[in-house]
């Protein structure tokens, strides 16, 4: 295969096992060939498109992994210590502000992914109708018997229910899907006309990681703003809204079902996408290590850490969540 410049980025030109998603394309570059701890992964961008994603799929039986395996492998637990329920409460919380001007009263809720289940906990406790699917069987397991909420212990294409939603929301959970177009229509037929589907996923622009960290084993497609966007335009939905959220290193969009929309209105993809998205990687990729405050970004997480053993010590899951979500406001 012959390479490719971008800058000092020298890429090479490789033919995809799998197409593109957004584009149904073979045509890439090699991006990265291994993951964050050095291991052979290899990370490729579609040519037309300008998304990431991992090829070949670096599992057997994608769906059998997440079931079983994944939680071990990410966090080393098949259940969730306290520090780990606590962490997530407050991410929760956060995610609420973000959202709850989308929910009406009493408003019907579905997490896709909704690991050890403290969004729907959190749901719940502001009186909304709340429920899970979660792949995971030890964490979907922990949410039903330690936090006592319905939850669906199915991959997302299996999942079948006679309700409607006001609100589907799917944190840092698309990056891990290997058919994300036809889960994310599968979830789509639940949302009632009007709902909003919410997708919260890391940005791979985000310039505070170092190039080499970006590549999690775990992460089948790492998307910017935009190949997020043309991504649900090819599991119909229109996107009302898609950007990075915080310091940047995460994308939260907003999405509704398209209806009766022409073909023409859909997002496109441009020849320039791909070659932006590589500028972009390889500025990054330098500029990281010219910045100070990454390299000692570890002792700013020291607070944080103190606070969650204070706030979980001798504390049950159940009990961690009540107490923060009645003490912290949202």
């Amino acid at each position: 295969m012959r390479n490719i410049d971008c800058m000092s980025f020298s890429l090479k030109l490789v033919n995809a096992s799998r197409v593109c998603p957004i584009s149904g394309s073979t045509n890439a570059v090699l991006v990265s060939p291994k993951d964050r701890h050095g291991k052979p992964l290899r990370n490729i961008m579609c040519r037309e498109s300008g998304l990431i994603y991992v090829d070949p799929v670096p599992f057997e039986n994608t769906e059998e992994f997440y079931q079983t395996e994944y939680r071990k492998s990410y966090k080393g637990v098949h259940r969730p210590k306290p520090k780990h329920v606590y962490r997530a409460g407050r991410i929760a919380l956060e995610r609420y502000s973000m959202l709850s001007e989308l929910l009406p009263p009493s408003a019907n809720c579905l997490d896709a992914g909704s690991s050890s289940g403290e969004f729907v906990y959190l749901l719940q406790s502001r009186s909304h109708n709340a429920q899970g699917v979660e792949a995971n069987i030890p964490y979907a397991e922990y949410s039903r018997s330690q936090l006592e909420i319905p939850v669906s212990i199915l991959p997302f294409s299996e999942f079948k229910t006679e309700e409607k939603f006001d609100l589907v929301t799917m944190f840092h959970v698309l990056e891990h899907l290997e058919n994300p177009v036809r889960d994310l229509s599968c979830l789509g037929e639940f949302l009632k006309p009007g709902g909003k589907l919410v997708i919260e996923v890391p940005n791979i622009l985000y310039p505070n990681m170092a190039f080499s960290h970006k590549w999690h084993p775990g992460h089948l497609f790492s998307f910017s703003d935009k190949t997020l966007s043309l991504l649900l335009g090819q599991a119909g939905f229109r996107t009302i809204s898609c950007s990075p959220v915080g310091d940047g290193g995460n994308l939260w969009g907003v999405f509704e079902k398209s209806v009766g929309l022409e073909e023409s209105s859909l997002p496109s993809c441009e020849n320039n996408r791909a070659d932006e998205i590589l500028k972009t990687l390889e500025k990054q990729r330098f500029q990281y290590y010219c910045n100070v405050t990454n390299l000692v970004k570890f002792f700013g997480k020291i607070p944080s850490m103190i606070s969650e053993q204070v706030n979980t010590r001798g504390f049950s899951g159940k009990e961690i969540l009540d107490r923060l979500y009645k003490d912290l406001s949202c």
